[in-house]
């Protein structure tokens, strides 16, 4: 597992890039790939489920498919980012 807090770092910095839009889950793992990250999709989901418990960020489903998962910097994500306290 890479360091964690680096690793929700790089969510939430994938996240503001795409903001206001969402990204699939999908999109999320790759991009951490492509920055050099290995971990595994339990780790990634177990990131993710963190930043959403502690408002950082949302999870929204398809309404035609509930496995199409996307996830969404939320306002509070957006105020932790801007403020420089990582």
């Amino acid at each position: 597992m890479p360091d964690a807090l680096l690793f929700r770092r790089a969510v939430l910095a994938q996240l503001e890039a795409a903001s206001p839009a969402s990204l699939p889950v999908e999109t999320v793992s790759e991009g951490l790939r492509l920055a050099g990250f290995e971990f595994s999709e339990r780790e990634l989901s177990a990131a993710l489920e963190y930043l959403v418990e502690k408002n950082y960020a949302s999870f929204s489903r398809s309404e035609l498919s509930a496995s199409h998962v996307r996830v969404k910097l939320s306002a509070f994500g957006r105020d932790y980012l801007e403020s420089g306290r990582f």
